[in-house]
């Protein structure tokens, strides 16, 4: 009975044993693997600033500018200078104390009139004559020229009355030269040729004959409104081989 007894009894320790172990070991890995998480934490060094703070920095609006500066105080305008007029002391003495019976007017200067000065007009021509000119009226008594005219218009063109044939330079016939010479003159009222000028030359000669032969041309002078006026004309010298 006695050896039942220790059996059972080593039993049970044995059985109390085996239910702690499995609690213990798995407190003691709990242990360890806490102590293993933390050293790992314990090294690893965090930043001071976080990212919510490093967004919530640069999010940040700018400062506002700086006031503008205070607009310059206005120019003082010029104080006018005031001139102090110095009354003389004796001012009573200088006034008038007797009163004139009689004050004469001040005299003017005469202005000229229609009845003019007795003996004569001031400013005027001694022997002159008022509204009027005796001998009647000075003008310029030197002849007027008029310029000449060209044709056209109310202008009418002179009409040749005599023709001079040019003679034909003996230089020229042997060097077979022929062809036309133009000139420019000037026909006055009586239909004399003066102021010939060649427009159109010819050589040997041809050109000198035909102003030569254009002098002696009489003409019917041109005329303006129905009076005949000096005209500038051309006029063409035809020079042929026969």
């Amino acid at each position: 009975m006695f050896e039942t007894t220790v059996v059972e009894s080593r039993k049970r320790k044995i059985g109390i044993q085996k239910w702690l172990t499995l609690p213990v070991s798995i407190g003691l890995h709990v242990v360890v693997i806490l102590a293993v998480i933390i050293g790992t934490i314990w090294t690893v060094s965090f930043p001071t600033n976080s990212p919510a703070q490093v967004a919530q920095y640069s999010m940040a609006a700018a400062p506002p500018p700086p006031p503008p500066p205070p607009p310059p105080p206005p120019k003082a305008s010029p104080q006018p200078v005031v001139k102090t007029v110095e009354l003389p002391k004796n001012i009573q003495e200088l006034a008038p104390t007797i009163v004139p019976e009689k004050v004469q007017p001040m005299s003017t200067p005469s202005t000229s009139t229609a009845e003019g000065v007795v003996g004569g007009v001031e400013g005027g021509i001694a022997g002159g004559v008022v509204g009027g000119v005796v001998g009647g009226v000075m003008t310029d008594t030197a002849p007027k020229t008029e310029a000449p005219l060209r044709v056209g218009g109310d202008v009418k063109a002179p009409v040749v009355i005599n023709r001079v044939e040019p003679v034909y330079p003996e230089v020229a016939r042997k060097a077979r030269i022929s062809g036309i010479v133009i000139v420019e003159c000037i026909i006055d009222k009586q239909g004399n040729v003066t102021n010939v000028q060649v427009l159109k030359p010819l050589p040997f000669g041809l050109d000198q004959a035909a102003v030569d032969a254009v002098r002696r041309w009489r003409f019917k002078p041109g005329t303006l409104n129905g009076q005949p006026v000096d005209v500038i004309f051309n006029l063409t010298v035809n020079f042929k081989l026969n």
